[in-house]
C-alpha cells in the first residue's frame, strides 16, 4: 500500500494537475478537482530522480511524472512503467534537441567559453572531412582559453605569486582548482583540465580524425566547463539548508495564500520530505511585498 505523502508534496502535485485541467468557462467545475494523490514509484535513471504519482479526479485518472513534470492519461497509459518510458523518451528528445546544455546560473559564469562549445556542436553537423573535424579541436581549445581568460582576475581566485601566461589554460586551471576546492576534488578538476586540453591538441593534429573523436572532445569540453562552473556556483552560494530534526537535505517550503486580521498575504514554513518536521509559519502581507518591490 502506498505510504501517505507529506502534505506539501501532495499539495504541489494536486495544484499542478488542477492547473492543467482547469475549465476557463467553468472554473468551479467539480470534475476538475483532484480527489486523491498517491506516489506509486520512484526511479533513478542516469543520475536523475523521477517520482510517479497516481492522481484521481472524478472522471479521469492521471500519472504525473516529475523532472520535466508532465501528466499522462491513464486511459492511454494503463501501466505507469509504460508512461514512464514514454516520459523519459520525450525528455531525451528534448535534451538531444537542445544539444549540450547547462544551467542558466552556470552559463552566466562561463558565457564566452560556452558559446564556443555550442559553435563546435554546430560545426560537427556539417563536418565532412578530417580537416573539418580537426578544426573542432581548435574551437574547443579556444573555449578553454576563453574560460581561463574570463576568470583570471575574479575575486574568488587565489592569485599566485607568479601567475601563468594569459593563454596558459593548464596553468590557470590548476590555479582555479586550488581556489575552488580541496582534496580529491581539487585533483579531479586539475586532472580533467589537463587531459581535456591534451585531447583537443591531439584532435587538432590528427589527420585521421573521425566524427566520434570530435564528439568525445565536445562532450569532454562541455563536462570540463560544467564541473568548473558548478564549483564556481557552489563557491558563491550558501551551503544547502538541512532539516533541524533529521538532518535531511529534503527541506522545502510549504506556502499558501491566506489572511490574518483581515489582511491578505502569503504564509509559508519549512517542511521536510524525509521526516515529520514542520517549521513555524511566517506571514508576509501583500502590501509589504509591494513596498519591497518598489524599493528594489
Amino acid at each position: 500500500m502506498p505510504r501517505p505523502l507529506p502534505e506539501h508534496e501532495e499539495k504541489d502535485i494536486r495544484n499542478y494537475v488542477e492547473s492543467q485541467s482547469i475549465d476557463h468557462d467553468d472554473p468551479d467545475n467539480p470534475d476538475n478537482l483532484v480527489t486523491l494523490v498517491q506516489k506509486v514509484r520512484s526511479y533513478r535513471l542516469l543520475g536523475t530522480d523521477y517520482d510517479v504519482y497516481d492522481v484521481h479526479m472524478p472522471k479521469t485518472r492521471w500519472w504525473v511524472i516529475t523532472q520535466g513534470t508532465n501528466l499522462y492519461d491513464q486511459a492511454r497509459f494503463p501501466n505507469y512503467d509504460e508512461a514512464f518510458s514514454f516520459h523519459v523518451g520525450i525528455m531525451m528528445r528534448l535534451w538531444e534537441r537542445d544539444g549540450v546544455a547547462i544551467e542558466e546560473e552556470q552559463e552566466e559564469e562561463i558565457g564566452a567559453a560556452w558559446r564556443r562549445v555550442e559553435a563546435a556542436r554546430d560545426a560537427i553537423e556539417s563536418a565532412r572531412e578530417a580537416e573539418d573535424l580537426q578544426a573542432i579541436g581548435i574551437v574547443c581549445r579556444e573555449a578553454m582559453i576563453a574560460f581561463a581568460r574570463e576568470h583570471q582576475t575574479a575575486a574568488w581566485v587565489n592569485q599566485p605569486d607568479v601567475p601563468p601566461r594569459a593563454a596558459d589554460f593548464k596553468g590557470w586551471a590548476t590555479v582555479f582548482a586550488q581556489s575552488l576546492s580541496s582534496g580529491r576534488m581539487r585533483r579531479y578538476l586539475s586532472d580533467i583540465a589537463d587531459k581535456t586540453w591534451d585531447v583537443a591538441v591531439s584532435l587538432q593534429h590528427d589527420a585521421n580524425a573521425t566524427v566520434w573523436d570530435a564528439e568525445v572532445l565536445i562532450a569532454a569540453t562541455a563536462h570540463l566547463l560544467d564541473v568548473f562552473s558548478t564549483s564556481m556556483v557552489k563557491n558563491k552560494r550558501k551551503p544547502p539548508t538541512r532539516c533541524p530534526k533529521c538532518g535531511s537535505y529534503r527541506l522545502s517550503t510549504d506556502g499558501d495564500i491566506t489572511a490574518r486580521d483581515g489582511e491578505p498575504g502569503w504564509q509559508q514554513r519549512d517542511a521536510c520530505g524525509a521526516c515529520s518536521y514542520r517549521g513555524e509559519y511566517t506571514f508576509t502581507p501583500w502590501e509589504f511585498e509591494t513596498e519591497l518591490e518598489l524599493k528594489e
